[in-house]
């Protein structure tokens, strides 16, 4: 599947396989799940080491003022429901108007660093930890890249579910902790 991928990555063209048996998306989406978790993740836990070995401070996460601002149920409808459709609409959405443009590519790229990009304002405090930006929107960065590949082959529908999916798992154990008391360090 990262073959693929990078493939298209590399040279990206508008083709659906709208056409293609419902086993087969499942096949698709599920490998971009696993992958994007996998490689979101380890990114994240390099980040949490380089910004510790470093002494860089990168301030108080958007997702820590989630949850001292709004209900659980609201959190959940936010990050889980909210942002991946209007996230999705936003960067991914527009790519339908390239799909027959020599432009598709740069449409594509940008919807990729814009999706990234918009999650810098993540992070509270980057003054002194700048150069580390690139590194902490990397996993979004990789999450742009298989939310583009998955909404060209498969459809918007598609490219949303991911996104809320990997949402869902990732905020899964921080709500729990918070139901259950149980703080996460």
């Amino acid at each position: 599947m990262l073959r693929h991928v990078w493939k298209f990555l590399c040279k990206p063209t508008y083709r659906s396989y709208s056409n293609a048996p419902v086993w087969y998306k499942r096949k698709i989406f599920f490998n971009l799940l696993g992958w994007n978790l996998l490689i979101g993740i380890t990114i994240a836990l390099l980040n949490v080491q380089l910004a510790s070995s470093f002494g860089i401070d990168t301030g108080e996460h958007a997702t820590e003022k989630l949850f001292k601002e709004f209900s659980l149920f609201t959190i959940f409808c936010i990050v889980v429901l909210f942002a991946p459709i209007v996230e999705e609409l936003m960067f991914r959405g527009p790519l339908v108007f390239f799909k027959s443009s020599a432009y598709f590519n740069i449409a594509y790229y940008l919807s990729i660093i814009g999706f990234a990009a918009i999650h810098v304002s993540n992070f509270e405090n980057m003054e002194e930890g700048l150069w580390l930006l690139p590194l902490l929107v990397a996993p979004q960065f990789i999450m742009g890249i298989f939310l583009g590949y998955i909404r060209v082959t498969l459809g918007l529908s598609w490219s949303v579910l991911l996104h809320a999916c990997h949402n869902g798992i990732l905020m899964t154990p921080m709500i729990l902790s918070e139901l259950l008391k149980i703080p996460i360090e």
